[in-house]
């Protein structure tokens, strides 16, 4: 089940910013469910705690997941973002909630003046204009970006995220995710697996032998170890 939460996930977030799925591109969604513990996404946020920056502490696919929407929202490719695109690339991370004084504080740390800033021209009787730019004149290099996503990637309850990837799967919201669930997310990502493939990651993980995986089973998926 980590291999279709895995592309489950991406193609569910790629859908979202871009909305369309990139299914030509997409791997086999499955490889039979042997894999108990889970790489990627699904390993805990901070990988490697002993590296000093956090862009060096996230797995490679929160890196990746990183540059792509760096890229998506670099409207016009100049390896820059401004305010409002740094605001809406952050959103496509999951991160809407962050205080507007914390992002701006965030944005003026790694950004730089614009291309060919100049300070206003004093006018007579006027205060005289401010000799450093302002938000709206600083642009977020994609370096920058990577430090500030990074630290709210870091920082965030895995468990939480993990929630968020059950409630892709749980169709009309039952509680646990079925059979009937896996085919849906199956078919949603243009893939061909055996049903007795798709039963067998249920019955691999439904303990109770209630006809799905429930939350705190999925949980221990990824978590245990």
């Amino acid at each position: 089940m980590n291999n279709y939460a895995n592309t489950a996930m991406n193609d569910h977030r790629h859908s979202e910013r871009s909305g369309t799925h990139a299914l030509s591109h997409r791997p086999s969604a499955v490889s039979a469910s042997t894999s108990r513990m889970p790489g990627g996404r699904f390993a805990p946020p901070v990988q490697n705690p002993q590296q000093a920056e956090p862009y060096d502490q996230i797995s490679d696919e929160h890196r990746s997941e990183i540059n792509d929407c760096f890229q998506l929202f670099d409207m016009n490719k100049d390896e820059q973002l401004d305010f409002s695109e740094f605001r809406y690339a952050l959103q496509a991370l999951g991160f809407s909630s962050p205080p507007r004084a914390e992002l701006i504080g965030s944005f003026k740390e790694y950004a730089v003046p614009r291309p060919n800033w100049k300070p206003l021209p004093q006018l007579p009787s006027h205060p005289a204009p401010s000799q450093t730019p302002g938000v709206v004149d600083l642009r977020l290099p994609r370096e920058g970006f990577q430090m500030i996503a990074a630290a709210y990637i870091a920082s965030r309850d895995p468990r939480e995220e993990l929630l968020k990837t059950f409630d892709l799967f749980d169709k009309g919201s039952k509680g646990i995710i079925t059979v009937d669930d896996l085919r849906i997310v199956v078919k949603e990502l243009g893939e061909d697996v055996p049903e007795n493939e798709l039963r067998s990651m249920i019955e691999q993980f439904d303990i109770e032998d209630k006809g799905g995986v429930g939350r705190e089973e999925f949980l221990g998926i990824f978590s245990s170890g």
